[in-house]
């Protein structure tokens, strides 16, 4: 028998016997026979899902003989639970794996060095391998899915698919010696959609650390795709010296390509896709002698730090983590098309005030629809040249810039054009990244939403929890019924679901039963769309208190939504309870709540504010407060939080409009709407109404480049609007007149009778 099917042979048995046993002795023999095999041997793995398996790829090959460790058949090797591999040693292969449905326990799932990390990786090579549904359960665990050391390795054509817990995805490490110099490719790889993270840490690639960031890497990132990866700010995060980013596809990427830290990288023949998708990012550059040129930038929509081009300001004396000044930085010949804008001196301020020298911008086209439209300067520019640039037909306001009427085609790939010049072409394909045997589109299905409807109602409310579990994601529960339906177990919103009232019957109220256990009435898990509408939550009754009304609860790794209208919570009657809140570890991309009303309540209406330890985290995305009541609240009407100083991130997005404020938050130093680190908020259209007498109505704590606006609001007997920018009050828009109601049940306070 030849010494090639014996390996083969022996993996099988050896999976075979692991899948029944799952035994230490079995992976221990599997991490043997790979360190025995010799220059030019393949190991292949036998198709089959085997679950908590740690490889240790450990051996050596020769320049031209590599030792091989491949799937039998590529895609149908699959690793799931808490598996990954180790990689160590020089001329390796790792081929055609796929890990799915699980979690690294520690580390990454694909690592370039031995456990210890002693041992480096050098001159190997993985490719056509998939990461699919491998997130930590809990989405503020931070991990990371591939960490590349050592020297000389190349990772290509892999799929690396969404990921939902913090951390980023890839990292390049070159912490010592031995990874400075490295020369690695990342090369032809698919990078699938990552969501907002609402924190820092959602990277998809870094490339080393502030720490090492002046020393060399060489690596080349290249021909990579990387489809709406909007975890944070920087979607690439070059942190150290001398790369080459080149050919690579940013397809409606919300986070940008940052020039961190580091000098001397070549940016060129990179194509940013916004497609006017708002927040696309482009490109962001600081530090010393980068080269810029040849790359096409269409619809960008990203401001500030989220710009089609920023090239910010340093701080001078700069510490090495922080921002260094840009210097001799050449930005040649790139396309602009109808981006937001192009911006020099971003993040000017009372720290960053080192501007610009030495650079250069020219040779570039940037077209225009809008006459208006004009390049930005938000610092002292005199550190750069402009020369030869081309502007559709705008106005100039600076030398280096020439008007020219620039026409808009469309090449054939379907990409806009300008006229009489180089018609842009995509430097890598979708279909031309990733494994060649993964079909990428499969990832991209929605649920079906099933639809059925379910009723609930005075003779079938002790059914209430029970019914709900039967549902299926786009199914309605019905209450047919008014009057009380006591909760003996939450209901758990566990799939896509909606809870409504009937039409024309008033308000049934959910209240807590004799026995009831649990956080809130209604728990938010994982990854939901909850719709509820037509309910009073009443938090306390005969039997005892809950909570919350309706709550996110944690752990949670996918992002949920949450639409609440005409419902009414009351009573909720201790300090930290509240009508609707969050806890910390979960995220929701929208919560809206219209139409309803909170009243008699001894903690907080709508508590947002778990994310305390001021890491830049915060627990929704977009908030929408319309045309509710807010009446005999003890603690804030509105809390919403975002701690620190970290500017990796848009949100959070607050719109509070056509709400009434009476008699809330009273106590000393109180506060009725509080909104910490709101990055762009609008408050306008509401009336407060003896609230927040002993201190604020409005309180803002916000940062210099946040949008905030606070207009049309009437302001009697209560508390003052409180901002550090008071230029974002529009001071004469805001009335103090007395105010009657028709209705003193609140049922119908409305602004429109304020006299």
């Amino acid at each position: 028998m030849s010494k090639y099917s014996f390996i083969v042979l022996s993996l099988f048995a050896l999976f075979s016997c692991d899948q029944q046993n799952g035994t230490t002795n079995k992976v221990e023999s599997l991490n043997e026979k790979i360190s025995s095999a010799k220059p030019g041997d393949t190991v292949l793995v036998p198709s089959g899902t085997y679950e908590d398996v740690i490889i240790h790829f450990s051996a050596n090959g020769e320049e031209n003989a590599p030792i091989v460790l491949m799937a039998e058949n590529a895609g149908n090797t699959i690793f799931s639970g808490q598996s990954k591999v180790y990689i160590s040693g020089a001329h390796l292969v790792l081929h055609g794996l796929k890990f799915e449905n699980g979690f690294s326990p520690k580390g990454s799932v694909i690592s370039f060095s031995s456990e210890d990390g002693k041992q480096k990786a050098s001159y190997t090579r993985v490719t056509e391998c998939a990461i699919i549904n491998y997130s930590n359960p809990d989405r503020i665990k931070k991990d990371s899915w591939v960490t590349i050391d050592g020297t000389h390795n190349r990772f290509d054509h892999n799929y690396i698919g969404t990921k939902l817990n913090l951390g980023t995805t890839l990292i390049v490490e070159i912490a010592d010696s031995l990874a400075i110099n490295n020369y690695h490719s990342i090369d032809s790889n698919y990078f699938a959609p990552k969501p907002r993270m609402g924190s820092n840490g959602g990277e998809t690639i870094r490339v080393g650390a502030s720490s090492q960031s002046l020393k060399p890497s060489h690596l080349t990132l290249k021909n990579n795709y990387f489809d709406r990866c909007n975890g944070e700010v920087e979607a690439v995060s070059i942190k150290s010296s001398q790369n080459v980013v080149s050919g690579n596809v940013f397809y409606e990427c919300e986070g940008v390509l940052a020039m961190r830290h580091g000098n001397e990288n070549l940016v060129e023949n990179n194509y940013f896709i916004g497609n006017g998708v708002a927040a696309t990012g482009g490109l962001r550059v600081i530090n010393a002698g980068h080269t810029i040129k040849h790359n096409y930038f269409s619809g960008i929509r990203g401001k500030r730090f989220f710009a089609a081009l920023a090239v910010m300001n340093g701080v001078p004396n700069s510490p090495i983590n922080r921002y260094h000044q840009v210097n001799n930085v050449l930005i040649d010949s790139n396309i602009f098309i109808d981006c937001t804008q192009i911006a020099f001196g971003i993040g000017s301020d009372n720290e960053r005030t080192a501007a610009p020298i030495n650079t250069t911008f020219s040779n570039n086209i940037i077209y225009q629809d809008d006459k208006d439209w004009e390049v930005e300067f938000l610092d002292d520019i005199s550190g750069v040249k402009f020369e030869n640039n081309v502007l559709s037909d705008v106005d100039v306001a600076h030398s280096g810039f020439s008007e020219a009427d620039l026409m808009l085609a469309e090449s054939s790939e379907g990409l806009d054009a300008i006229n009489g010049y180089p018609q842009p072409k995509l430097p890598v394909q979708k279909s031309e990244t990733g494994p060649h045997w993964l079909d990428k589109n499969q990832f991209e299905k929605e649920d079906t939403r099933r639809g059925e409807a379910f009723h609930i109602n005075q003779s079938t409310k002790a059914d209430l929890a029970s019914t709900v579990t039967d549902m299926q994601t786009g199914d309605t529960l019905w209450i047919d019924e008014t009057g009380e339906y006591p909760f003996e177990q939450p209901i758990e919103a566990s799939k896509s679901i909606y809870i409504l009232a009937k039409a024309g019957i008033e308000h049934p109220q959910f209240v807590p039963g004799k026995n009831f256990r649990g956080r809130a009435f209604i728990e938010i898990t994982d990854g939901v769309d909850v719709t509820i509408g037509g309910i009073s939550f009443i938090g306390r009754s005969a039997y005892g208190d809950v909570p919350f009304g309706v709550s996110a609860i944690a752990p949670m790794l996918k992002h949920y939504n949450l639409t609440v209208n005409n419902c009414r919570f009351s009573e909720f009657n201790e300090g930290s309870f509240a009508g609707i809140s969050a806890e910390k570890g979960t995220f929701a991309d929208s919560i809206k709540v219209t139409n309803s009303w909170f009243k008699t309540i001894s903690g907080q209406g709508i508590k947002l504010a778990s994310e305390n330890d001021d890491k830049g985290r915060y627990n929704a995305e977009f908030i929408t407060i319309e045309n509710c009541v807010f009446a005999n609240i003890m603690g804030e009407a509105i809390n919403i939080y975002r701690g620190g100083n970290d500017e990796s991130t848009l949100g959070p997005f607050a719109t509070v409009s056509n709400c009434t404020f009476a008699n809330v938050c009273n106590r000393e130093l109180g506060t009725v709407v509080r909104m910490i680190g709101v990055q762009d908020a609008e408050i306008y259209n509401c009336n407060f109404t003896e609230s927040g007498k002993s201190g604020r109505v409005i309180l803002f704590e916000d940062p210099a480049w946040t949008e905030i606006s606070i207009h049309d609001c009437n302001v009697y007997n209560s508390g003052r609007i409180q901002t550090f920018y008071p230029s974002r009050v529009q001071r004469n828009t805001i009335t103090q007149k007395p105010v009657s109601y028709s209705n003193k049940a609140i049922n119908n306070w409305q602004l429109e009778e304020t006299k």
